[in-house]
């Protein structure tokens, strides 16, 4: 769960500008439908996340399922976790 709240952190701090949105914040909320994630926040996204987390994220998994929420997120890097 620690995971899950690092990347909440971060999206709120880093990836939201409009903090009435950032407040409100679920982890089941699409990220990509409500615009608070767009091409340049999935880059700053990613380099968090290789970063934070010690992965590598291939293009092939650069799909929406796995970054429209931020549980979608977490259990993306759980299954990654678990390969390496």
């Amino acid at each position: 769960m620690e995971d899950n709240k690092a990347i909440k952190e971060f999206i709120q701090s880093e990836l939201i500008k409009d903090k009435s949105i950032s407040a409100n914040l679920k982890v089941t909320d699409n990220l990509i439908e409500t615009g608070i994630i767009d091409s340049l926040g999935i880059q700053k996204l990613l380099a968090y996340l290789e970063t934070t987390f010690s992965v590598q994220i291939a293009d092939d998994e650069l799909i929406p399922d796995n970054f429209q929420t931020i549980e979608a997120i977490f259990l993306f890097l759980k299954g990654k976790k678990r390969e390496g």
